[in-house]
C-alpha cells in the first residue's frame, strides 16, 4: 500500500480493493486504483441502480462501528 502525506499533513494510502469506504453519505466499493491518487468506487443511485465514479483518497473515510 503506498502511502503519501496530504497537503493537510495527514498521511493518505491507497485503499484497498474490493474494501467498503464511506464516500459522504453513501457506503461505496472500491472497485480499482486510477491515477493521480484517485479510486474508482461503485454504489448505489436514489433508484438503485449501481454506478462507478473516480474520487480522490482523502474524501474516502472508514466506515467506523456502524455500518447503515
Amino acid at each position: 500500500m503506498e502511502k503519501k502525506r496530504s497537503r493537510t499533513g495527514r498521511e493518505i494510502s491507497c485503499p484497498t480493493i474490493g474494501a467498503l469506504l464511506r464516500y459522504r453519505t453513501r457506503i461505496v466499493r472500491v472497485i480499482a486504483e486510477a491515477r493521480g491518487q484517485r479510486a474508482m468506487i461503485e454504489s448505489l443511485d436514489t433508484t438503485g441502480r449501481t454506478f462507478v465514479s473516480t474520487v480522490k483518497w482523502v474524501s474516502l473515510r472508514e466506515l467506523g462501528n456502524q455500518l447503515f
